[in-house]
């Protein structure tokens, strides 16, 4: 029987966290590994943990410190500063990035107009990850993304997170956030050794929940930053939307392995410390993700559909209970279905399902085979107080199918899923579930949007945030319209038009395609941005003069613009 499915909720796990969070006791006790604290690793070497999502490093070198990754925003930088200004007052000699994640605190540390006298390294990936990554799917993933780190979750009360698994949050709201990302001006794509300021490094690339990843090796220590031994179960099918090849992780565990290190330092997670204790941890992290992954690929083999296979591949007991692979953020059942579905695809081994019927005629269905929509409510209830929690989620779902406003309907689910959630190891899962409770019981609209930010997308590339727009285009009120609109940017040397032909918009650049535009404008990246976003309507930008209309009239630009979703034309 699957686990948290039928009557095998013991809600003893639960209790009640310090912010008054009802949730599993295991995932509360977690918290206490966040606890605010600066660690000396080695001589030269240490490392901050309980300030945001992920930990900080920092290696003195001979005249300055050299930074290993800056957090998600500037103040949660200037905390890390703070707390390694107790240990030295030398300068910002280099910082260094494990990857595209955690690299937006760095203007804590590097002035405007210093980025050519401090070394900033990182992979050669990271920049274009971060200037053009999802841009299509940017408001999706970022709201995914925020449901993920409970974003949308009182920050107090019975469905507050206790932690975030990884850290202890993802952003401090009494502070705020302010991005403050530098590109790298050196950059690494294979094993690469140097010395900066006076540290022997090297460089190893890594692939896992990014192809950006850089192990950061110091031989003379034995020491090995890296974001591949998370501390926890790693993330592999996530619920956000990312599908990932976990043999790519594999084998970055692998390279891992091949240094010997005495100290393992984790961009999450707390440092371990002596030869055998890193060799154990590395092992145990590799043999949970390979036995998984060559279970799964076995089931596969064997003929089995993506929900056999959740049934099929279990972790032997020495993994399952191995402190680095508690299911806190990931969940095997999770790593299961997405290496299926990285694999396999879509289909699986059931011809019915090539064609279905809709979801809506299938409630449709289900709710006459039962008797009528108070039979299956009643039913339900029967579940709920039977403690079959997510047999009643699943069933009453078939009536908000049908009647999605039913208040009964919508406070059964809420309910069976909120004990689902008190109950759940993962903090992930956790925070996906109270999210839609609080949708359904009206305290959150299932359709908010996470703010996308004009400042989020004015670090994407031209063609990227042209991406961001062209995804909104109606085809309804653009079927008989043929037009290109030439978009110049007065603050960079960037110029690219997109083409609306009938329904469909392409980016196309006029210069190189031999395209006449029938309308031309010109404004800096951040009004563009901000255009897009929705943070500025077009009225404003066009009647206090932000932008330039160099060919064609307001009219037209305006009406170009109304044919895409999002984008707020006046202020009516």
């Amino acid at each position: 029987m699957i686990k948290n499915q039928l009557r095998d909720i013991n809600e003893s796990v639960t209790k009640i966290g310090q912010k008054g969070e009802v949730a599993n006791s295991k995932l509360i006790d977690h918290s206490k590994k966040f606890e605010k604290r600066t660690i000396k690793i080695t001589d030269g070497v240490y490392q901050v943990m309980g300030v945001g999502l992920a930990n900080t490093t920092m290696i003195e070198g001979k005249t300055g410190m050299i930074i290993i990754d800056t957090g998600d925003g500037i103040e949660e930088a200037e905390e890390h500063l703070e707390m390694f200004r107790e240990i030295t007052d030398k300068p910002i000699s280099a910082i260094i990035y494990t990857h595209r994640h955690y690299v937006m605190g760095t203007r804590a540390y590097v002035d405007e107009g210093q980025e050519d006298f401090i070394e900033i390294w990182g992979h050669e990936r990271i920049d274009y990850n971060i200037s053009s990554f999802k841009a299509e799917l940017m408001m999706t993933t970022l709201k995914k993304g925020y449901i993920q780190l409970g974003v949308f979750l009182p920050p107090k009360g019975p469905d507050a997170y206790p932690n975030l698994a990884l850290g202890s949050y993802f952003i401090d709201f009494e502070k705020g956030r302010t991005i403050g990302y530098v590109k790298p001006n050196r950059t690494v794509s294979q094993n690469f050794e140097t010395v900066i300021d006076g540290i022997n490094i090297e460089f190893i690339p890594s692939i896992t929940d990014s192809d950006d990843g850089l192990t950061i090796w110091l031989p003379d220590k034995g020491v090995a930053v890296n974001n591949v031994i998370w501390g926890v179960f790693p993330n592999i099918g996530a619920l956000r939307g990312d599908v990932r090849d976990p043999k790519h992780w594999i084998n970055s565990i692998k390279d891992l392995r091949t240094l010997k290190p005495t100290y393992l330092l984790g961009v999450h997670g707390c440092p371990i410390s002596g030869s055998k204790e890193c060799e154990k941890a590395i092992e145990e992290y590799h043999d949970g993700m390979q036995f998984l992954y060559d279970q799964t690929v076995r089931g596969i083999n064997l003929g089995l559909s993506q929900d056999e296979l959740v049934d099929f591949v279990k972790l032997p007991s020495h993994l399952e209970e191995s402190p680095i692979l508690q299911t806190f953020y990931g969940e095997v059942a999770n790593f299961v279905k997405g290496t299926y579905a990285y694999l396999m695809g879509w289909y699986g081994t059931d011809t019915a399902t090539i064609h279905p019927v809709s979801k809506k005629v299938e409630a449709e269905k289900i709710i006459k085979g039962f008797g009528g929509i108070e039979k299956v409510v009643e039913e339900a209830q029967k579940a709920y107080d039977g403690k079959e929690y997510a047999w009643t989620a699943q069933l009453i779902t078939y009536v908000l199918k049908v009647e999605p406003n039913y208040k009964l309907a919508r406070q059964i689910k809420a309910g069976a899923l909120r004990k689902l959630a008190e109950a759940t190891l993962s903090v992930l899962t956790r925070n996906f579930y109270l999210t839609q409770v609080l949708e359904l019981e009206g305290k959150i609209s299932p359709n908010a949007k996470a703010v996308t930010s004009g400042t989020l997308l004015s670090s994407f590339n031209l063609v990227s945030s042209l991406n961001y727009l062209r995804v909104k285009l109606d085809p309804v009120k653009s079927e008989n319209v043929k037009q290109v609109m030439n978009i110049i940017l007065s603050d960079s040397s960037e110029e690219l038009s997109l083409q609306v032909r009938k329904g469909l918009a392409e980016v196309v650049n006029v210069n190189t395609d031999a395209i006449n535009p029938d309308i031309t404008i010109q404004l800096t990246r951040e009004y563009f941005a901000k255009l897009l976003t929705g943070e500025i309507a077009l009225e404003n930008v066009l009647s206090n003069h932000n932008m330039q209309v160099i060919k064609g009239n307001k009219e037209e630009v305006t009406n170009f613009f109304a044919m895409f979703d999002h984008i707020i034309i006046d202020n009516n």
